[in-house]
């Protein structure tokens, strides 16, 4: 069975690695040509929980160097990037391959169904942290279980064999006949978090401790639970504001959406509580608190991006100017 991971980043590469280690062939592809370049000079590098690796592996920007050459697809785009890099998931997978998101957030299951057939998807959750410490470098911060299923449910010979894979790869897999509940439990999981550290810059676990950020994350998560509520999408817990907050509080990593707004990069926001804000409005439900944190997010999207412009932004410059339309 041969793999291709689409979207080489922290958690593609933890994926796609461990398979690699397990005795998989895996190629990968990522829209980053300066991380690919890095990874065919130097090797991915992988470290944190286990022996710290450099693999040497084949990558590619170009979706063509890998055509039909995949019987799965393991899908960790970045949610920002989600339908080209399908159109490209469908270039690299054999006629008779599937595709399996492993994703944050909701709408990427319908993204990747348009491009390859509902019949060619599966759904996962990854409950593995890990981040891109440098190009061509990923850091394996913290092991989780990995939940894949059909999206109607039913338990299939691929589902198993992949199951099995996913074994062997010491990635911890579970079946579930509930994949979307799964995916909307982890994305209550990650609205209720990841935009809260990347405004303020807390980690996971110092949230709690913040009386502000605490109350916060309690509206957030209200307004969340108002519209799983009215859609009537059952969640693996049945109190997920607890569970949210008891998770938050135990543990200290940087969430993906800090790490991106620290590296001036693009976050995921408009997947996780950007979609909520979609998915309230169609239901006609007020969600300020939400609506708030998605600009509030935006805003410091701009913020960091001005701080790794070339040339850089010459604020004494404009403030010059500024000053000068005043007289």
């Amino acid at each position: 069975m041969r793999f291709c991971v689409v979207g080489a980043g922290a958690m593609g590469g933890v994926y796609g690695l461990s398979l690699i280690e397990a005795g998989y062939e895996v190629n990968f592809l990522d829209v980053n040509r300066d991380h690919v370049n890095a990874v065919r000079e130097n090797g991915f590098r992988l470290s944190g929980i286990g022996e710290q690796k450099v693999y040497k592996i084949n990558i590619s920007d170009n979706e063509n160097d890998f055509k039909n050459s995949a019987d799965v697809v393991l899908f960790h785009a970045h949610t920002t990037g989600t339908k080209s890099a399908a159109r490209s998931a469908a270039t690299v997978l054999k006629p008779d391959g599937y595709a399996i998101t492993l994703q944050n957030g909701i709408g990427n299951i319908e993204a990747l169904s348009e491009a390859l057939g509902a019949k060619r998807v599966l759904g996962g959750i990854s409950y593995h942290s890990a981040a891109l410490e440098d190009l061509g470098h990923v850091n394996h911060t913290n092991g989780g279980s990995t939940f894949i299923g059909e999206l109607d449910g039913t338990i299939t010979l691929r589902l198993k064999s992949l199951e099995n894979v996913f074994q062997n790869a010491l990635l911890s897999p579970e079946i579930t006949n509930d994949i979307l509940g799964v995916i909307w439990g982890k994305f209550i999981v990650n609205c209720g978090i990841n935009p809260l550290c990347a405004v303020t810059g807390l980690r996971s676990g110092e949230i709690s401790v913040n009386t502000a950020a605490d109350e916060m994350q309690t509206k957030i998560l209200e307004e969340i639970m108002a519209v799983v509520k009215a859609k009537g999408i059952r969640t693996p817990n049945k109190d997920m504001i607890t569970y949210v907050k008891e998770l938050s509080s135990s543990r200290y990593n940087k969430p993906s959406m800090l790490q991106h707004i620290e590296a001036g990069r693009l976050t995921e926001i408009d997947s996780l509580n950007g979609a909520l804000v979609s998915e309230a409005k169609a239901l006609n439900i007020s969600v300020p608190f939400n609506q708030a944190l998605v600009k509030m997010v935006k805003a410091r999207e701009f913020a960091m991006q001005q701080l790794f412009k070339e040339p850089k932004v010459d604020y004494e410059k404009l403030e010059r100017l500024a000053l000068q339309k005043q007289l």
